[in-house]
């Protein structure tokens, strides 16, 4: 029978760990100071993680599932490519406001796990750049494979930067009227290369 408690417990220390992680780096983060940081002994965060490793997995990982069951989750509610682009964007959006210290431990320390373990969290990641795919694929019927690759990550460029300036706020945009300019911005955009390449190819 699974731990439920535990499970949480471990769930808990790997978000705070990661938080450690992005502002101490990996190396500078001893399992003593992680241990302080989240209110147990060196042997008690020992009892949940046999190392650092194994923390940084457990947070990449869970970061990397909750990504994508979101995504499928808001695929799966249906209605056109455009709708359901939108609950992408929005969920996604949602999901990267608090995970900029889970982003900058991938980018900074993805490497220092097992290959087998950055393969189950970049198969993750594969998956939630397919949803996307199939999504654009669908918006810009008729335009070339390459093309709509390099339009599914232009479109992922635009959402993984905006954790780094957007802030909600008194006169500032609220998150769901960004989502919602986002998948304009997107539509428009797949609207207008679809367009060209017509032009291009001619009658």
């Amino acid at each position: 029978m699974v731990d439920s408690a535990a499970d949480e417990r471990r769930q808990e220390i790997a978000s705070l760990a990661v938080s450690r992680f992005a502002l101490r780096g990996f190396d500078g983060t001893s399992m003593s100071d992680l241990a302080r940081h989240v209110g147990l002994s060196k042997a008690g965060i020992y009892h949940y993680f046999p190392s650092k490793e194994a923390i940084l997995f457990e947070a990449l990982l869970g970061h990397s599932e909750r990504l994508l069951a979101t995504v499928l989750d808001a695929v799966d509610r249906g209605g056109d490519p455009s709708e359901r682009l939108g609950r992408v964007v929005e969920v996604i959006l949602y999901l990267y406001q608090d995970a900029d210290a889970y982003h900058q431990a991938q980018v900074n320390d993805l490497a220092r796990l097992p290959e087998s373990e950055q393969e189950v969290i970049r198969n993750n990641e594969r998956q939630v750049v397919r949803v996307m795919e199939e999504l654009l694929g669908q918006l810009g019927a008729g335009l070339e494979i390459s093309t709509i690759k390099a339009l599914t990550m232009s479109t992922f460029g635009i959402l993984n930067w905006h954790a780094r300036w957007f802030r909600e706020g008194p006169g500032r945009i609220e998150l769901v009227e960004y989502a919602k300019l986002v998948t304009e911005f997107v539509l428009a955009g797949m609207t207008g290369v679809v367009a060209m390449r017509a032009m291009e190819v001619g009658p």
